[in-house]
């Protein structure tokens, strides 16, 4: 009768363990958190003006305010030359693109054209 009793008592205690424990694995797992959004470029007015060497890569802003060499990459040779010419600084809205590189936007509070694709 004590053996009978034991034996049902080892059985309910694995009972016991095997759901608490089995419960326990079988949990929804935390979902993995969001990806951070992207940083969004951050926005620059620069007032400088426009160089053209090649060894820079083409054209550069040679900036008064903030007061750094700035490259630009989207060049647009029409448009820059003459701004080059002139030697005058200029007003851009800007926004960065990695480091000291800066995508035009507009100059003189117009809009900045793309250059045509060849």
């Amino acid at each position: 009768m004590q053996t009978k009793k034991l034996a049902t008592l080892a059985v309910a205690a694995l009972f016991f363990l095997t759901a608490v424990g089995g419960s326990a694995l079988a949990q929804e797992k935390a979902p993995a958190p969001a990806k951070p959004a992207a940083a969004k470029p951050m926005k620059i007015t620069v007032v400088g003006k426009i160089v053209k060497d090649e060894s820079m890569g083409g054209y550069y802003i040679q900036g008064k305010k903030p007061p750094e060499i700035f490259r630009i990459v989207n060049q647009n040779p029409t448009v820059l030359e003459k701004y080059a010419k002139s030697g005058k600084e200029v007003t851009m809205e800007t926004h960065s693109a990695m480091g000291d590189n800066l995508v035009i936007e507009k100059i003189e509070g117009k809009k900045y054209p793309e250059a045509k694709k060849k």
